[in-house]
């Protein structure tokens, strides 16, 4: 049976895809099989996993809008147990082609998950725009749990109680089961007083989960988007692909 971990923000720029990608990748090298979905219209997953979102071949729309099914968009990367579900920038149209009714939040769902597609991966990761609109809803209705990163800044801080109540509605209204799995920060500079105090202050949190891994800021994890390929792979010995290492070891032990 798979675990589904959706990274949700509705901020961007906290490292919301890079984490995905990072922890995706972190995963499969333990031999695990998994499964990257990319539910943003940006197509950042998916070009960071080497995948043209301007290819040919179904994608994510399709498969929403019931043009071919998930396993028919399902692709191999180039790195061992790592599966991922494109996406193009039309994704943004596919609420349009639906269906009227109050169930259209359930439409990933029904497609990955309630269609059996999911069930040879152990970990399906769902990356998210960033907002609590369409894709975000279907993403926390299709999921096990929702994986917070957070970056060290007021904003940010100030955002995730925005995060909180939009998964709050999400388990009351879509999915009972949902849980929060953590907050993972990113973007931690532990020289300045800031960081380490806003670091802090998550911490005090009694209600979350913050996991003890950090994720500082590097240049090598902004080349790995232009490369297409995860820091893991891209440069597997660097500070960021340990923290990521460390960071699936610490969920592989919680689910």
């Amino acid at each position: 049976m798979s675990v589904g971990i959706a990274c949700i923000s509705g901020k961007g720029g906290v490292g919301k895809t890079t984490t995905s990608i990072s922890l995706a990748a972190a995963i499969a090298e333990t031999g695990k099989r998994v499964l990257a979905i990319d539910c943003d219209p940006q197509a950042n997953l998916t070009s960071g996993l080497g995948h043209d979102p301007y290819g040919e071949g179904p994608t994510l729309t399709d498969v929403l809008a019931g043009r071919c099914g998930a396993r028919q968009a399902i692709v191999p990367t180039d790195w061992s147990n790592l599966y991922v579900l494109p996406t193009t920038p039309d994704l943004t149209a596919v609420e349009d082609q639906l269906e009227s009714g109050l169930d259209r939040e359930y439409a990933l769902r029904r497609a990955v998950r309630d269609s059996g597609a999911i069930n040879d991966y152990d970990f399906v990761f769902y990356d998210t725009p960033p907002n609590f609109g369409f894709h975000t809803l279907n993403a926390m209705a299709a999921t096990d749990y929702v994986l917070i990163p957070v970056q060290m800044s007021g904003f940010a801080i100030r955002g995730l109680k925005e995060v909180l109540r939009s998964v709050h509605l999400a388990r009351n209204r879509l999915n009972p089961e949902l849980a929060i799995l953590g907050i993972v920060p990113t973007f931690v500079n532990l020289r300045t007083k800031f960081s380490r105090q806003l670091l802090e202050g998550l911490c005090e949190l009694a209600s979350l989960r913050v996991f003890a891994t950090i994720v500082t800021p590097t240049v090598k994890m902004q080349e790995t988007a232009l490369a297409g390929t995860p820091i893991t792979a891209y440069a597997p010995a660097s500070n960021a692909a340990v923290a990521y290492r460390a960071l699936a070891a610490e969920i592989m032990a919680s689910v």
